[in-house]
């Protein structure tokens, strides 16, 4: 599972609802330079960027945000 989560006062708040959380789970929040730098790290990732390479234009830069 992967969410996002605010960090103040010494707490992380998810931004999004978390499903069927179960009690006691611990859950690992990532930082984007975290997710990135893991990306990074493993190369069929990077190697599947090409793939993509085609949603790269104006017209769907719209999506990009999502």
């Amino acid at each position: 599972m992967s969410i996002k989560a605010k960090y103040r006062d010494g707490v992380f708040t998810p931004l999004e609802e978390v499903e069927n959380p179960a009690p006691g789970e611990v859950y690992r929040v990532f930082s984007e330079s975290e997710l990135k730098r893991l990306a990074a790290e493993v190369p069929w990732l990077k190697g599947s960027e090409r793939s993509f390479e085609f949603w790269e234009n104006e017209e769907d830069a719209v999506y990009d945000s999502l």
